[in-house]
């Protein structure tokens, strides 16, 4: 579960206690309702039968049967125990069950002492009757909460899991992308070291080998920091009213030269007017432009590359589409996940899948999404489609967090 999930599963977590919650009240409700209709119409009549008694607690309320039950009780049980006290103790007892307890139960006083027994057994039997849809309802729900706290437990436990293999293949991968050219610098540092190349020509080419996996190094282990770094604790976007227009205008103008050295064609549909929205500019624009560069590094010469934005109801739709190869249907689920792509990929045509993996970050961070289109519209193959809330959502739902 990452960071965007937790409030949705929280509020899930919190409708499904409710529910619950409801449940057991109207079962409670409902009990008590058939408990007071079984009682009044047939169990109390008896009773008063028996003991010639005039109780008419079918009438009452289920909080008023349940006070009068144990105002009863009391008066039985102190009763007995009055006459096994000194005089002075059983008076005062006496005075306080006239005063505080028995009340206009009067009647009671005609039951014998035996009858008092049996009424007092009686009394406790109707008495659990009551309470028990309490009892049932506090063990029902105290179960679910034990099941679901266990269920999120479970659920943490294979999360942990689950990262601990993630770290590991992460720093496997990393490995193997920092080996790869550092093995390469080493060798033809050594050869030119050991005077080995004496082509001018060809020392060029090494030199200019070197320099290229040097940036590449210093290009993955960029990534690999902003990555760790939006994982760290107390990282936090900073957010302003950016121009979202603007910005997407400004990478579009820095790919040109890239695009065409890499023989492709750039095409542009964004509004030139000013569209405000929160962003972190910089955060944003990394992310936006990883996907250009994505692009870039794989797709073939002849590709041809759209930057487009378009108004929805809530939010702004960008979206980077390309000509290229389409991406297989396998890898659409962890495409942005760090080092998807295979080893002969990455050795092919570069890369790490990192800059995918801080891009999707840096979109949750800012609340919004970003999937994959496929297909796309004509004639592009697909589309990686980032969507923004607008400024007014935004503030919207910053005022009402204040708020809660």
């Amino acid at each position: 579960m990452n960071q965007t999930d937790m409030p949705r599963e929280i509020d899930n977590l919190k409708r499904f206690l409710i529910f619950r919650l409801v449940v057991v009240m109207l079962f409670i409700l409902i009990s008590e309702s058939l408990i007071n209709i079984v009682f009044g119409q047939f169990a109390l009549p008896r009773i008063n039968s028996y003991f010639g008694t005039h109780f008419d607690w079918g009438a009452q309320s289920f909080d008023m049967n349940l006070i009068n039950f144990s105002r009863i009780a009391a008066y039985v049980i102190f009763t007995g125990l009055s006459r096994r006290l000194p005089m002075a103790a059983s008076h005062a007892i006496s005075l306080f069950l006239q005063r505080y307890i028995l009340g206009n139960m009067q009647q009671i006083t005609a039951v014998s002492g035996v009858q008092r027994v049996f009424f007092l057994v009686l009394l406790f039997v109707i008495l659990c009757t009551y309470l028990l849809p309490y009892v049932v309802g506090i063990l029902y729900y105290s179960g679910v909460v034990v099941q679901k706290m266990e269920e999120i437990r479970e659920y943490d436990r294979k999360q942990r899991e689950e990262f601990t293999k993630r770290r590991n293949l992460l720093l496997s991968d990393i490995t193997h992308d920092l080996k790869t050219p550092i093995t390469t610098m080493a060798g033809y540092a050594q050869a030119l070291n050991d005077g080995m190349v004496t082509d001018p020509v060809k020392q060029k080419k090494y030199l200019e080998s070197i320099h290229r996996k040097s940036l590449e190094m210093s290009e993955l282990i960029t990534l690999l920091f902003h990555y760790v770094k939006m994982d760290s604790e107390g990282f936090a976007l900073k957010m302003e009213r950016a121009n979202l227009s603007g910005i997407l205008l400004q990478i579009a103008a820095g790919a040109y030269t890239d695009m065409e050295e890499a023989g492709m064609e750039l095409d542009v549909d964004i509004p030139e007017e000013a569209i405000y929205a929160q962003l972190d500019k910089a955060q944003f624009t990394r992310a936006v432009t990883n996907l250009v560069s994505n692009a870039i590094r794989h797709t073939e010469k002849g590709t041809s590359v759209k930057i487009s934005m378009t108004e929805e109801i809530s939010y702004w739709t960008i979206r980077v589409m390309d000509t290229g190869v389409a991406i297989e249907e396998s890898m659409l689920k962890t495409i942005f996940d760090p080092f998807v792509m295979g080893d002969e990929s990455r050795n092919r045509r570069g890369g790490s899948g990192l800059g995918l993996s801080v891009t999707k970050k840096i979109i949750d961070m800012h609340g919004g999404k970003i999937y994959v289109e496929q297909p796309t519209e004509s004639p592009y193959t697909k589309a990686f489609t980032i969507q923004i809330p607008k400024e007014v959502d935004y503030e919207y739902k910053n005022n009402e967090s204040q708020v809660q």
